[in-house]
């Protein structure tokens, strides 16, 4: 498909307007099976800056093109085999579901106030984006800016990787060496320790860190889910850690042998898994049943999960476990509930179940930078009733 055609197809899916010509035109597009126009499609439609939806099609146009858009994209998806074009297509067959949406609720969007407080409560619902919280040692919180993305901790001084200090050795981070990084819901944020280990935390996570490491190991503390990248501070080309880097969570310790890992250790999540990219990491919990230890080493591409008293390890799919660093959900295989504790990290929500928790599994794959009416069109297409209160709630309402 050439630049024209793709430019044409933005200028209808941003038009404000649309022309007996454009409902011709989308109506082209939907006896296409073509990847390339079904991507630029989706692209579009979450990429737009227009603010204004169309609102021309009638209820019955609306759910005639449309169903037909949603069952073009279900064929497209049906016809893939592979993890990484099931993950295109599922975006495309979400792309159909919020057109769906949104089309068919214009009407009542005018006329009904209910319908104009929900969009409102829509609208101030947000992807996650750079936001955290540094406390020393004395209680100091210090809000971090929102600008920057990451603070590197050096000559026992903070600052942002721009340059800009916040922390100074004149204050008390001198004599009390504990720093906190803490991410809200819908927060990430990274930071550089004093030995060059990088870190990317989380939404709804905590880092606790010296502000410089002593003695024969280097410890750090953490609560919800961080990427780590250890500095080996080698010599002579030798890819053994100068001191053990130790990574410590409520139910496990993971000493570092190598170099990239990630830890998800959340409080309301029933596992902790530790899933190894490169190098070596040794991961020890405690069996309090049988008041013991266990004990696993992991080599590159496998998963430690403690749960319980019990720790296993199995090969990981490390693309799945690192995706939030890279910047997208992977929910292939995922049930309803861990998809949406996954969500209200990240979007800042409090969901409550009225009935019991939809026995649903979810395939695919979606942007972290997606707005809210994503999420929406992803509970409409599984027929999930719900709705939204004042300060981000999410009620998940019992089956009609």
């Amino acid at each position: 498909m050439d630049e024209q055609q793709k430019a044409l197809i933005k200028k209808i899916l941003t038009a404000s307007h649309w022309t007996e010509a454009d409902k011709i035109r989308l109506r082209q597009i939907l006896d296409q099976e073509d990847p390339e126009l079904l991507r630029t499609v989706a692209f579009t439609l979450f990429h737009t800056d227009s603010e204004t939806p169309p609102t021309l099609l009638s209820d019955e146009e609306s759910t005639e093109l449309l169903l037909d858009l949603r069952r073009k994209l279900v064929l497209e998806a049906s016809k893939t085999t592979t993890i990484s074009r099931l993950r295109v297509s599922t975006y495309y067959y979400i792309a159909a579901l919020f057109i769906v949406a949104l089309a068919t609720a214009l009407y009542f969007y005018r006329s009904n106030p209910i319908v104009h407080r929900k969009s409102t409560l829509v609208n101030e619902i947000g992807p996650g984006r750079n936001r955290a919280t540094l406390t020393l040692a004395d209680g100091t919180k210090v809000a971090l800016d929102t600008a920057q993305k990451e603070i590197i901790v050096q000559n026992e001084e903070v600052k942002y990787n721009s340059g800009t200090l916040i922390v100074t050795r004149k204050s008390d981070i001198v004599n009390s060496q504990l720093l906190t990084l803490s991410t809200p819901k819908g927060g990430q944020y990274q930071v550089i320790l004093e030995d060059g280990t990088k870190v990317w935390l989380n939404a709804a996570s905590t880092l606790k860190y010296p502000s410089k490491f002593s003695g024969d190991k280097r410890e750090v503390f953490l609560e919800g889910e961080a990427y780590f990248s250890v500095n080996y501070k080698a010599s002579a080309g030798d890819r053994v850690p100068r001191v053990p880097f130790i990574v410590k969570t409520k139910k496990q310790s993971v000493t570092v042998l190598g170099t990239e890992f990630n830890v998800a250790a959340f409080a309301d999540e029933k596992e902790t898994k530790t899933t190894l990219v490169e190098g070596k990491v040794q991961v020890r919990s405690q069996n309090l049943k049988l008041k013991t230890y266990n004990l696993k080493l992991l080599q590159p591409n496998q998963q430690a999960v403690v749960k319980g008293d019990s720790l296993t390890v199995s090969k990981a799919d490390v693309r799945r476990e690192t995706a939030w660093r890279n910047g997208y959900f992977d929910f292939n295989h995922k049930n309803f509930g861990q998809v949406m504790r996954e969500l209200a990290r990240w979007y800042d929500l409090d969901v409550v179940y009225e009935g019991s928790i939809p026995n649903i599994q979810f395939y695919g794959d979606l942007n972290r930078s997606s707005n809210f009416a994503v999420v929406q069109a992803l509970l409409e297409s599984n027929k999930i009733n719900y709705r939204l209160e004042t300060g981000n709630k999410l009620i998940i309402m019992k089956k009609r």
